[in-house]
Formats: structure tokens, sequence, C-alpha cells
């Protein structure tokens, strides 16, 4: 059985759709708050692990970091109720748990405000490292900076390692995207962070063999590249309030074609546009029935 261990941070998410750009000295009133999204479970981790599940891999595991606190045990809950195991989670006493105010503005932006709630420092505990070194597959999202070296650290040379670019200097340095970029067999990032990841390729020097790029473009669907040879693969776009996961439940569909042994490249990336369109169609369905309640 294929084990996949995703390291990074967690999020409780808690959506609230407004009525214009929030000002100083200007209420702002909340239009929308989904019951089912105040909190919800998010997360890089999570919606790898997520979509890697709905997509047959059981054994996908966060590897992230929680609090002592009853929010902590809604995390877990939420993890339980979707069939996604929790024992890479290392509870944190004293710390809280992470979550995220997601206030979508009228013209599709988006105010993040983030509480990581956690002290300074965190790195892999023995069982996490244990996990991650015997994976058959590592899976890194944004997290803590320490973890970014504890990780390659730990795995083994056979261990097939997936890097979820977010371009964040306060947590990810220029030499450890370098060394992800040198190690990963799979690079899954944006139209927006192309730049930074040519970067890192650079600074890696050779490029591993057979490493598998996507580059993600919304709407308008992905380019995947191995070896060279680079196809486009286009997608059906939805219209949706809250897109906030659909890049890495992407990723989780890439990645369980991948673990499955997929080698079609159009293929391995209809996967991931399966993956990222089951979660969007769930929110779609979610954001109607709210508005028929209100």
């Amino acid at each position: 059985m294929t084990t996949i261990a995703i390291t990074g941070f967690a999020s409780l998410d808690h959506v609230a759709v407004l009525d214009g750009a929030p000002r100083a000295g200007r209420t702002t009133t909340i239009l929308q708050r989904p019951q089912d999204a105040w909190p919800r479970l998010g997360g890089g981790p999570a919606f790898v692990a997520m979509a890697l599940v709905a997509d047959g891999i059981a054994q996908a595991i966060p590897v992230s970091w929680i609090g002592d606190d009853t929010a902590g045990d809604a995390y877990r809950d939420q993890l339980a109720a979707r069939g996604v195991p929790d024992r890479g989670l290392d509870a944190v006493a004293g710390a809280r748990t992470p979550v995220s105010v997601l206030a979508y503005e009228p013209d599709g932006g988006c105010i993040c405000l983030y509480d990581p709630g956690m002290p300074a420092g965190l790195t892999l505990s023995a069982a996490q490292r244990e996990l991650v070194g015997t994976a058959d597959w590592v899976c890194i999202t944004i997290g803590p900076a320490a973890v970014n070296d504890a990780v390659l650290d730990a795995i083994r040379p056979g261990t097939r390692l997936a890097w979820i670019v977010k371009h964040d200097p306060r947590v990810l340095s220029v030499a450890q995207a370098a060394r992800f970029a040198a190690r990963a067999d799979l690079i899954c990032f944006s139209h927006a962070e192309a730049g930074f990841v040519q970067q890192a390729l650079a600074g890696a020097g050779a490029a591993r063999p057979g490493q598998v790029l996507i580059e993600t473009r919304g709407g308008a669907g992905a380019t995947i590249t191995r070896d060279e040879r680079s196809i486009a693969v286009s997608a059906d776009p939805l219209a949706v309030t809250d897109p906030t996961g659909a890049g890495d439940s992407f990723a989780g569909g890439v990645l369980a074609a991948l673990a499955k042994g997929e080698t079609d490249l159009a293929a391995v990336v209809r996967s991931g546009h399966a993956a990222a369109r089951r979660l969007l169609l769930a929110r779609q369905t979610s954001e109607n029935e709210s508005a028929l309640r209100e």
C-alpha cells in the first residue's frame, strides 16, 4: 500500500463574502458565511490529502501541527470525516490551532488573515520524522522553515518527492528552494510562481532525471513538462466565489496518478483537473444552498 506523507501548515478556515472592500472607519457587511466553512478544514496538507484519499490513496497522511485545544479536536474530526489519517499530527502543548479568515470582496479578491498559533522553531517530531523517513512519497507544501531541511535530511534515497510551491521568503529561503528543485520528482507551481521556480532550478544545477514540472494557469488549464517535452492540457472553468485549496487539490490529483504508475502526461494533468473540479463543484453546490437559505 502506497504511503504519502504531506508536510506543511495546518489551518481551520473561516470563509466570508463581503459587500465591499474593507476600509478603516467603515463597517463592511458579511453577505454570506457558509455554515460548512465556519470553520472548514484547510491548509496545504489537508487539501492534498483529501484529493489523494478521494482518488484511492488511503494512506495520505498530513504531517502538521495543531494545538491541544478544542479547535485541534475539530481539525482531527474534520480529517476523520473525510477518511484522512491523523497520525502525522503533532499536538503542541499550550499552542493554538492555526486559523485563517478568508474574506472575499465583490471583485473576487481575497483578504487572508492567518493566525499561526504556534511557537517559533517548529520542526519534525520523532514520530513525524519516522513517518517521513518510511513513506513512499513525501509531498512538501508551505510549512515551517526548519521543516524544509529536516524533511530533506529524513527521506530515503529511493523516496519520491513532490514540491507544491508557494513563494514565501519568510519560511522558504533561496537555498532551500534550490535543494527542493534538485531533489523533487514533481514540482507543481502557478504561473505567478514560474520565475521563482526557474531561479530555484538554476540554483539546483542539473535537473533530476524524469523530473515532472507542472505550471497551472487557473481556468486556462496547465502545462506539464518532462525531459524537455511539454504539453498543455485545458480545463473546464467553473465560476465559484471561493477557490481556496483548488491548487493543492490539483496537486493531490496529479500525485495520485503518479503514485498509481500513470506515465501519460496528459492523463496525469487530467487527474489533477478532476480533483480540483471535485472541490470546486462541492463549493458551488454549497454556495447555491446558502443563497437559497438566505
